[in-house]
């Protein structure tokens, strides 16, 4: 019996390092950005088309706010997001242009 609980612990830790360290990327970029802008609480579906994105459905497609973050930078830093603007003023300077379209 000791053996299989050594082994389901071992396939959690595995398990727990594996999902920590694909979510870590993220965690590097959101630092970045609260750095850029200390007041903001970002969220995924600042830079994503789906609120919680899941790279195996398909789901992780990027807004056109995470789009020109990428296009700056492969791994946006804090500069790279200073030099975009917020999601909020990104947003503002989005709707006239849209609108214009029309």
């Amino acid at each position: 019996m000791g053996g299989t609980m050594r082994i389901a612990a071992f396939m959690i830790g595995v398990c727990f390092v594996l999902g920590t360290s694909a979510a870590y990327a993220n965690l590097k970029e959101i630092k970045a950005y609260k750095e850029a802008f200390p007041e903001a609480k970002p969220k995924c579906i600042n830079c994503h088309e789906a609120d919680k994105p899941k790279k195996d459905e398909g789901l992780h497609e990027w807004n056109d706010y995470g789009k020109a973050a990428i296009k700056l930078e492969a791994h946006p830093t804090a500069e790279t997001f200073k030099q975009l603007g917020s999601f909020d003023d990104f947003e503002k300077n989005a709707e006239p242009a849209a609108e214009e379209k029309k």
